[in-house]
């Protein structure tokens, strides 16, 4: 029964995106706006969100703190750099009906005009930041205890790591210039530093922190805590690298279809950046 939930919300997500993907279509064209690609990326992101969320690895969590991590390295950096890159802002304005879209859509293009200039730094700052103080925040002892005991709670928390994740990916991935996408790489890199820092101290720890996992004895909660850390600062790490070493691709790609080979390059003023 906890699981319906999640499959409910997910269902949800997607019809959503759908509509609106295909209304988007209808009004600009196919493929406008929001890229056959695009879809594919976001309907892999739904997909490991159902992995984390669903089935085997959401039962086991209840009883075993490396595969709650594991879950926690899937929404974070598995489905959420998935669902940003999906557009999914675009598709679910152009779901709603016409009259909500329009009073929506001057408020989205503030949003979009607040991203010019220094103002991208302050997005990616601001939305990593609260990313940061989510983890830490749902990863304090009592809270995490609760929210293990509670399957409402439990899903509060992971709709707060998968929302502020991916408001994260979309400021960082979604950005049109070459050289953002460039910076975008080493705030990605970034924000692994501070779940690398909790998987360390979760590593590193003498005693359990989570009395929830104190099942049978004290070291055997102990170690699957340390294998937990070890999940979220290693293969955490290993998915961020891989996501940072995509945007990077996507980086070199954009930057040729902007400057084919052969082609002189000019470089627009920094005002024409701002």
């Amino acid at each position: 029964m906890a699981e319906l939930g999640p499959l409910a919300l997910v269902a949800a997500i997607a019809v959503a995106y759908a509509s609106g993907v295909s209304r988007a279509w209808q009004r600009a064209g196919r493929g406008r706006l929001v890229r056959p690609r695009q879809v594919a990326f976001f309907s892999a992101g739904l997909v490991a969100t159902l992995v984390a969320l669903v089935g085997p690895l959401d039962v086991r969590a209840g009883t075993s703190l490396t595969a709650h991590m594991v879950q926690h390295v899937l929404l974070l950096s598995v489905a959420a750099p998935l669902l940003a890159i999906g557009e999914p802002a675009v598709a679910l304005i152009n779901a709603l009906d016409d009259r909500t879209r329009a009073r929506v859509a001057p408020w989205w293009r503030r949003v979009l005009r607040s991203q010019h200039g220094r103002g991208w730094a302050v997005w990616l700052g601001v939305t990593l930041a609260i990313q940061t103080a989510i983890l830490f925040s749902w990863h304090m002892p009592a809270l995490y205890d609760a929210a293990v005991r509670n399957a409402f709670l439990h899903g509060i928390e992971h709709l707060c790591f998968l929302s502020s994740a991916v408001a994260f990916w979309w400021v960082a991935a979604g950005s049109g210039w070459p050289s953002r996408r460039a910076a975008a790489v080493f705030a990605v890199f970034a924000g692994w530093f501070p779940p690398m820092g909790l998987g360390a101290l979760m590593t590193m720890a003498r005693t359990p922190w989570y009395r929830v996992y104190v099942v049978h004895t004290a070291a055997g909660a102990l170690g699957d805590q340390q294998m937990a850390g070890v999940v979220m600062w290693a293969v955490g790490g290993l998915a961020s690298v891989v996501a940072a070493a995509v945007l990077f691709g996507t980086w070199l790609v954009e930057i040729d279809r902007r400057y084919p080979p052969g082609e002189p390059v000019v470089v627009p003023p920094v005002e024409a950046m701002r």
